[in-house]
């Protein structure tokens, strides 16, 4: 099947599922979950069906279990909507990106709150070559002038020190 027609089926199949769970499905423990992916086999013999939930009530290894006793009526509904001859096997997993952007979340508001308490934004604070106004003062570039010749001179003299046989 080319894939333009497996995406459209997988679109299908993703809103069949979807409406199932808003209100066809009698269990209520199931009611507040959404099919976030839709990955149908080449074949078309399996779909792998990727799930949240935003009530915490019960744990993810419970609520896998009632969504595989409930694949039959799953598989009704497809059959129903007479989108395909055969009806796949459904297959169930935890899509774990809301734990994920939960936990990026936590480390962007650490970064942001550690950044606001060592006063990363000031630059007055944090650079003593600056005036008011971000920039450079005089004396402060005369007082690089004058360390950046003494490192020259010492360079100078470090090399006038190595003997030849030590640049062999």
């Amino acid at each position: 099947m080319n894939s333009i027609r497996l995406e459209r089926l997988q679109k299908e199949l993703h809103r069949i599922i979807n409406s199932t769970f808003q209100g066809e499905i009698s269990d209520p423990r199931l009611s507040g979950i959404e099919i976030t992916r839709i990955k149908i086999s080449k074949d078309l013999k399996l779909v792998k069906a990727s799930f949240s939930e935003y009530d915490k009530k019960i744990s993810n290894t419970e609520i896998l279990e009632l969504l595989t006793k409930s694949s039959g009526f799953i598989k009704k509904q497809i059959a129903g909507a007479k989108i395909m001859r055969t009806i796949p096997e459904i297959v169930f997993e935890y899509d774990q990106t809301n734990e994920r952007v939960e936990k990026m979340n936590q480390i962007f508001n650490v970064i942001a709150e550690e950044k606001r308490n060592n006063n990363y934004y000031d630059d007055d604070n944090d650079n003593d070559y600056y005036d008011d106004n971000d920039e450079l003062l005089d004396e402060d570039l005369e007082e690089y002038d004058e360390y950046q010749d003494d490192l020259d001179d010492d360079e100078l003299e470090d090399y006038d020190d190595l003997e030849d046989e030590d640049l062999e």
